[in-house]
C-alpha cells in the first residue's frame, strides 16, 4: 500500500472516529439526565420523588457536559470559553440584530407549550404540575443560581457551539448539521424530569422544537449570536426556578 492510500485510509479513519464521537455527544446530555435521575431517586427511595428533583439531575448534567466541552476544547487546541466572547467590533450590529430575534422568538418559546398542553390533557396545568413540584428550599434556592448558570454554558454550547460546526466538517449536507443538533436539543427535555408516561414524554420531546430550530438556524447564518443567546438562555431558565421556588413556598 502507497504512501499516498495510507494517508487517506488515516483520514477516512479519523472522520469515521469523528463522527461516532459527535453522535455519542448528541445522545450524552439525555444519557446524564437519566443517569443522574436514576442516581437521585436511588436517594429519594422513589422514581416518583425523584421527578421533582429534575432541575437538580439537569445541573449535575450540565457540569459533566461543561466538563467534556473544555476537554475536547483543549484537545483541539482552543479554549472552550472564548465561544462566549462577544464581537466587539460588530456587537452594536450583533446587539440590534438579537433584539429583534428575540421578538421573534418570543411566541415561539411560549406557544408551543399551551398548544401542546392543550391538546394531549385540554389543561395546561397538568404538565406545569409535574414540571413544578415542591421541593426543600435549600435545594431550590441552590439551583436558583446553579441551575440556569450551568445550563446558560452547556446546552447551546454543547449543540451549536461544539457539534454543530464539525458536523458540517464531516456531513455532506449542511442542513443535516443544523437539523441533528436541533433534534437532539428538543429531545434531551423528554429526559427533564423522565416521567414514564407517553403524553408527557411526547409534550416534552416538542415543546422546544420550534425554539431550538430558530436558534440553530440564527447561530448557523451568524454563529458569533451564541453569547447573545446564552444569556437569553441562562435568564429563561432562572424564571423556571423562580416559579418552582414560588411553588415550594405556598
Amino acid at each position: 500500500m502507497g504512501k499516498v492510500e495510507i494517508s487517506k485510509q488515516m483520514d477516512n479513519n479519523k472522520t469515521a472516529f469523528s463522527k461516532f464521537e459527535l453522535i455519542a455527544l448528541l445522545f450524552s446530555r439525555m444519557i446524564l439526565f437519566a443517569v443522574f435521575q436514576t442516581i437521585i431517586s436511588l436517594f429519594c427511595n422513589s422514581w416518583h420523588e425523584s421527578e421533582r428533583y429534575w432541575m437538580l439531575a439537569a445541573t449535575l448534567g450540565n457540569i459533566v457536559s461543561i466538563y467534556l466541552l473544555a476537554v475536547l476544547f483543549k484537545r483541539e487546541g482552543k479554549i472552550y470559553l472564548h465561544i462566549f466572547r462577544f464581537d466587539k467590533q460588530n456587537w452594536k450590529r450583533d446587539a440590534t440584530l438579537f433584539c429583534f430575534l428575540f421578538l421573534l422568538l418570543i411566541p415561539l418559546a411560549l406557544a408551543p407549550n399551551y398548544f401542546l398542553s392543550k391538546c394531549f390533557w385540554d389543561d395546561p396545568n397538568i404538565p406545569y404540575r409535574i414540571l413544578f413540584q415542591p421541593i426543600s428550599n435549600y435545594w431550590a434556592y441552590f439551583l436558583l443560581i446553579a441551575f440556569p448558570v450551568t445550563i446558560a454554558f452547556a446546552e447551546l454550547a454543547t449543540y451549536f457551539g461544539y457539534i454543530m460546526p464539525r458536523l458540517e466538517n464531516v456531513l455532506e449536507k449542511n442542513w443535516l448539521a443544523v437539523f441533528l443538533p436541533v433534534i437532539f436539543l428538543s429531545l434531551q427535555h423528554c429526559c427533564l424530569p423522565l416521567v414514564f408516561d407517553t403524553k408527557f414524554i411526547i409534550y416534552r420531546g416538542l415543546m422546544y422544537l420550534p425554539f431550538a430550530l430558530f436558534i440553530g438556524i440564527a447561530l448557523r447564518r451568524r454563529p458569533r449570536l451564541l453569547p447573545y443567546f446564552v444569556i437569553l438562555h441562562g435568564l429563561m431558565d432562572m424564571q423556571a426556578v423562580v416559579m418552582l421556588i414560588l411553588e415550594t413556598n405556598k
